[in-house]
């Protein structure tokens, strides 16, 4: 257990952000970990394909064992999002240009807290050129498997840091703290102050770096800071029971007769607010036919509309609420 102070420009600092290459760390997880991988077995099943594409053509090896579930992971395996959406190819280009040395320092640190592994495993990662061939296989496990389902697992991590965003916005940063790192037993979060803690740990005023997940669960939030860097909170993200989901969750009979089924199940997605293109991924329908579905919705007073940056929010009304809780259930017969 341990104290976090945090100043006023932590606070400030603190943002939230997303990682393909981390992600792509946590699949190579659910391939080698059997809890992980039951966690996500039906995407796995519908990846059976590029997982035998993937066996056949790389040894994994080299990369499971420095991903194990309960083990260590490399820091360069895991630069940090420069913005709020990192790109795939510019998180494995810094992966390939990490300096040898580091490299090499990481990967003995890995070795030694990780536990053996087969002899031409370990020469594989102590061979001149690992972080290019490492960076090869994430590259690999991002094609074959990860790629075609990008634009869904976005979908759900972008949902779940507006819904945190909301979060910070009503409760503040420690309430965000204590809800997504409560496994990692934080201990007590002081903003400017100071504590005769037996572990008291500052920020330097870098902030706190925010990471969701679709592929992390069933592990919790872990904590990751190398030298010189900020805090990042790896941790999973909400909604991953609707994921990997073919459709959306099934509505009353009474609003879909009402109103209609895409419209019901526009009203029912919004249980967090989403914007258009966001709502087009969950739904699995086009960003122009949701936005008119939702022009109809507003105009008749059961969402409304915030501008959130670059994007229009949608969230639903009270009105809209009230029909999505069951107020539109036909009434049982006399």
């Amino acid at each position: 257990m341990f104290t976090l102070e945090l100043s006023f420009a932590d606070l400030l600092r603190s943002r939230f952000a997303i990682s393909p290459v981390r992600e792509v760390i946590e699949v190579a997880r659910a391939i080698a970990d059997p809890a992980a991988r039951a966690a996500h077995a039906d995407w796995l099943r519908e990846q059976r394909a590029g997982l035998q594409g993937i066996a056949e053509a790389h040894d994994l090896r080299p990369l499971f064992a420095l991903t194990r579930a309960h083990g260590s992971t490399p820091d360069f395996l895991r630069p940090a999002p420069k913005g709020p959406l990192a790109q795939i190819g510019g998180e494995l280009e810094r992966i390939r240009a990490t300096p040898a040395e580091r490299v090499l320092a990481e990967i003995d640190r890995c070795l030694r807290v990780n536990g053996p592994v087969a002899a031409d495993v370990e020469r594989a990662l102590r061979a001149h050129g690992a972080a290019q061939r490492l960076a090869d296989l994430l590259a690999a496990i991002w094609a074959s498997l990860v790629q075609a389902s990008w634009s869904t697992i976005r979908a759900s991590l972008e949902r779940d840091i507006l819904y945190q965003s909301r979060a910070l916005a009503r409760n503040g940063l420690a309430a965000v703290l204590q809800d997504i790192a409560a496994p990692l037993d934080l201990g007590g979060i002081h903003p400017l102050a100071s504590h005769n803690a037996d572990d008291l740990r500052r920020l330097d005023d870098a902030g706190i770096l925010f990471v969701p997940s679709i592929f992390i669960w069933p592990r919790a939030a872990t904590l990751h800071s190398p030298p010189g860097s900020r805090l990042t909170i790896h941790y999973p993200a909400r909604g991953l029971e609707t994921a990997w989901s073919a459709s959306a969750p099934e509505q009353r009979g009474g609003l879909r007769r009402l109103i209609g089924t895409t419209r019901a199940q526009i009203l029912e997605a919004l249980d967090e607010p989403m914007h258009t293109s966001l709502l087009a991924i969950y739904l699995r329908r086009s960003p122009g036919n949701i936005a008119d579905h939702l022009g109809v919705l507003r105009s008749g007073g059961l969402v409304r509309k915030a501008r959130v940056g670059l994007h229009v929010i949608y969230s639903r009304t009270s009105l809209g609420d009230a029909m999505v809780r069951g107020g539109c259930e036909p009434a049982a017969s006399a």
